[in-house]
């Protein structure tokens, strides 16, 4: 079986939420979902068992959200989570790099007493 990747509308019929959550799981694809309703129950139940990385309560499929995680679940999407701006983290190995080329010895940036070392001094 392959995945569209395109609007497509399924019509059906059922007898319950739970059935049409099992309709909508069967296939094993799970990029995004969406279902319309008044009761709160029925959106907490759906965002509860629906397969999908994706849920949408009174609102279309269609869009990623930037800001957050991003991908299917099941047979379906890339397979990855990475998404915002934190992302730059996980990808980024951070360095900082100071390069003097003058050819001296650099004193801390505190540090600005030249101090004699009085090489006599025995413990």
């Amino acid at each position: 079986m392959e995945e569209t990747f395109g609007p497509i509308v399924g019509v059906t019929t059922y007898q319950s939420l739970n059935e049409a959550i099992e309709l909508a799981n069967a296939p094993g694809f799970g990029l995004s979902s969406s279902i319309y309703t008044t009761d709160p129950k029925d959106a907490f139940t759906f965002r509860d068992k629906i397969g999908a990385g994706m849920v949408s309560i009174n609102n279309s499929t269609s869009g990623a959200e930037a800001h957050l995680p991003f991908g299917g679940n099941g047979k379906s999407g890339n397979g990855s989570r990475q998404s915002g701006i934190w992302v730059l983290d996980q990808f980024t190995r951070w360095q900082a790099m100071n390069w003097d080329y003058s050819g001296r010895l650099q004193k801390a940036q505190m540090d600005i007493v030249e101090l004699t070392p009085d090489t006599t001094f025995r413990i």
